[in-house]
């Protein structure tokens, strides 16, 4: 957009990910969403059909977008991670009837919608305050595991997407290191993505299946969860203590990384299903254990993102500002 442009008022927003692709319209202005809806990755053949398809409902003419996508984005040419969608960030806008579309990762546009949370959608796990513009981490598993910083700058807070939740997963100890192996049979490495998910925690129960002597146990996430909280299965419990705990440790890892001492910000489509689970001691112990580096992890506050449409009020939030840098 030129100098001269001016920023619509109303944009297209996405949050597409392994699973599904959500659409809305946002006010530009106070970062509103209506006309929330979407569907299954799988529905559309491609990205492009799928915002046609979405528009077709709205009545109001759109032109502009802000598409937040689970993959990195590398160059031109985008691939989903743990979806088949494939496609070109330049011929984008063209190939779904827009005038522009600015693409995002789907962790870039969760930290850029940290800035506007209200204080009731964010619950404390522990810490003290955090320091005033000091970077922040937003990380969070769903269908993979997604990872971005937050840091301040002279035209407000940037939001830096990375692919961390592809780090290598280790171990503390020789149980965890024998259900490491386990899942990581016919891989190379075993990522941290692959406990860290709802594939992973159900990846995870087969592992503590099998280490004891079970056959295949196929169990969605949410089954695992239930079983585990309402004590009915014991090796459901202790998959989900592992999850929990791996969870602390890779975000404390993360506040590291990024010296979050502004805040760790868990969103993604599980931790707020499991806010009960995360409030009990091993998540926070797990967080703060980091030997010399444990003084530092301490007063960092951890936050569990419950808010509506995260990922859609930070792609809003994101085009805002890429579009109000583009005409100053």
């Amino acid at each position: 957009m030129s100098e001269t442009s001016k920023i619509p008022s109303h944009a297209l927003v996405g949050d597409i990910g392994g699973t599904n692709a959500r659409f809305a319209i946002a006010d530009l202005a106070t970062l509103a969403l209506s006309h929330v809806g979407g569907s299954p990755t799988a529905s559309h053949p491609t990205l492009a059909d799928a915002i046609r398809d979405y528009l077709k409902g709205v009545d109001q003419k759109i032109e502009h977008a802000g598409i937040a996508v689970a993959g990195p984005l590398l160059d031109d040419t985008v691939k989903l991670t743990n979806a088949a969608w494939t496609f070109c960030q330049s011929s984008l806008a063209k190939d779904a009837g827009l005038k522009t579309a600015h693409v995002f990762n789907d962790f870039e546009a969760q930290a850029y919608c940290v800035p506007v949370l209200a204080p009731e959608e964010r619950h404390q796990l522990g810490g003290t305050e955090p320091v005033e513009h000091a970077p922040k981490v937003v990380l969070g598993p769903g269908t993979g595991l997604g990872v971005a910083g937050l840091v301040w700058s002279a035209s407000g807070w940037v939001a830096v997407a990375g692919e961390g939740g592809h780090v290598t997963l280790a171990a503390e100890n020789e149980r965890e290191l024998a259900l490491i192996e386990r899942m990581r049979k016919g891989l190379v490495r075993l990522s941290v993505e692959r406990a860290l998910s709802g594939p992973g925690l159900a990846e995870l129960y087969q592992a503590i299946a099998a280490s004891r002597g079970f056959g295949d146990s196929p169990l969605s996430p949410a089954e695992i969860e239930h079983l585990a909280i309402s004590g009915e299965d014991e090796m459901a419990e202790e998959a989900l203590d592992f999850f929990v705990s791996w969870l602390g440790r890779f975000a404390g890892d993360m506040a590291l990384v990024f010296g979050a001492r502004g805040g760790a910000y868990l969103g993604g489509g599980i931790a707020p299903k499991m806010l009960s689970r995360l409030q009990q001691d091993d998540f926070r112990e797990a967080f703060e254990r980091k030997g010399r580096m444990t003084p530092f992890v301490a007063p960092i506050p951890v936050y569990v993102v419950v808010a509506d449409n995260p990922g859609l009020r930070g792609a809003a939030a994101g085009l805002r500002t890429r579009l109000k840098s583009a005409v100053t």
